[in-house]
């Protein structure tokens, strides 16, 4: 991890500098993510900290020219009007109201739904660059500048809301991207572990307790962990997507002991949940998948296999539902027009080669299991072992 010096936090809010040219002396985190080297920085010294944090089993030193690199910029105020850059978008042809592409250039203003983030992506053969400017600004709504007002710790909270988003866009995403782009490799909304050298992979949308799944099954000796959020895959080729476990109460309750060897992270995460890491020892980086448990919660257990279709089609409809990943689809989709690479198609068909080549299994908890049992369902799948199994869903 490289953390350079920092001088302040952003510029002021009528400057008029949106996508600017200018040399920004910046923090700076680098390091590598499934195979493709990248280099952040931004004028913001909060948010290096906690880029630092959340990006901690990715960081280490990278090539003086990586792969990826992205830069921020954070104003405090109001973006500038479009005419401001107009000059710099001339030679561009417009193909959105917020999306501008030139031969070697993109702009894109407004991006997606967060309306105070503009991106400039550069892509030069094998090499993405990406310039950010985020312009911080309270609500319209009164309250939220009454509570700005009165109490500037109120200020830091709201500030530090944004900080994953912009972690996403700014290095998650473009790594992503490139990694389809370069090495068929495509994120997914999955958890994963290694048992015995094999890959489970506990897949579907939120709030079916992936996390926590996660972390129960990495706590049995010998088990190791990727990720708990997302993955990339390639068929049934697994790369980990290292991020920090987020546990609510229910969760630590519910998993006991299991979070004792992990490492706390010391941030005030929203919605009362606590931070952690798995250390080193205990994570992997890569491997393949032997089973793809989608759990939900029911008032009794079984187990059903899935084809093929249905575990693809599953998996296809989990990942539109999170917000994170339909957002990097949507980015993906804009560097699309600088740089074409049918990247639908490719993810789709290796989901469904994934599908095709790995068990597939709707695993249905009872809400009163403990995490051993859960974990015991879930492990008898890799020996063909289930607590009690349903015909193939028709």
């Amino acid at each position: 991890m490289a953390i350079g010096d920092g001088r302040g936090g952003g510029s002021g809010a009528g400057d008029g500098h949106a996508i600017s040219t200018g040399v920004v002396v910046s923090n700076v985190l680098s390091g590598n993510l499934a195979g493709v080297s990248f280099k952040f920085a931004t004028d913001a010294p909060d948010l290096c900290e906690y880029g630092a944090l959340h990006l901690g089993p990715l960081l280490g030193d990278t090539p003086v020219a990586p792969a990826v690199s992205a830069t921020l910029r954070w104003h405090d105020g109001q973006p500038p009007a479009r005419n401001v850059v107009a000059a710099r978008l001339e030679g561009c042809s417009r193909v959105d109201r917020d999306l501008y592409v030139g031969e070697d250039r993109l702009f894109w203003f407004r991006v997606d739904d967060l309306r105070d983030l503009y991106l400039q992506f550069g892509w030069h053969g094998e090499r993405l660059e990406v310039e950010g400017d985020f312009y911080f600004r309270v609500g319209r709504n009164w309250t939220d500048r009454l509570r700005r007002w009165v109490s500037p710790g109120q200020a830091a909270a709201m500030r530090r809301r944004r900080f994953t988003t912009l972690i996403y866009y700014l290095v998650y995403y473009p790594c992503w991207w490139w990694l389809e782009q370069m090495r068929d490799l495509h994120p997914i909304h999955a958890a994963g572990v290694e048992v015995d050298g094999k890959v489970i992979l506990v897949g579907g949308a939120s709030g079916v307790g992936k996390s926590t799944l996660s972390v129960a099954l990495a706590e049995r000796p010998g088990n190791r962990h990727l990720s708990d959020s997302f993955v990339l895959q390639a068929g049934a080729d697994i790369c980990a997507v290292p991020e920090p476990v987020l546990l609510d109460e229910w969760s630590r309750g519910w998993l006991g002991s299991a979070t004792d060897g992990l490492q706390r992270i010391d941030y005030p995460y929203m919605l009362g949940r606590r931070g952690y890491q798995f250390p080193g020892e205990r994570r992997v980086a890569r491997g393949r998948a032997a089973v793809v448990a989608l759990p939900r919660r029911g008032p009794t257990d079984f187990v059903r296999r899935l084809s093929p279709d249905q575990a693809h089609q599953r998996l296809s409809a989990a990942n539109m539902i999170i917000n994170d990943l339909r957002r990097y689809y949507a980015f993906a989709a804009v560097i699309e027009q600088l740089a074409p690479g049918g990247l639908v198609a490719h993810r789709e068909a290796n989901l469904a080669k994934l599908t095709v080549d790995v068990p597939c299994y709707e695993v249905s908890l009872a809400a009163g299991d403990s995490s051993a049992a859960v974990v015991d369902s879930i492990v008898k799948l890799l020996s063909g072992q289930h607590l009690r199994v349903v015909a193939q869903r028709p």
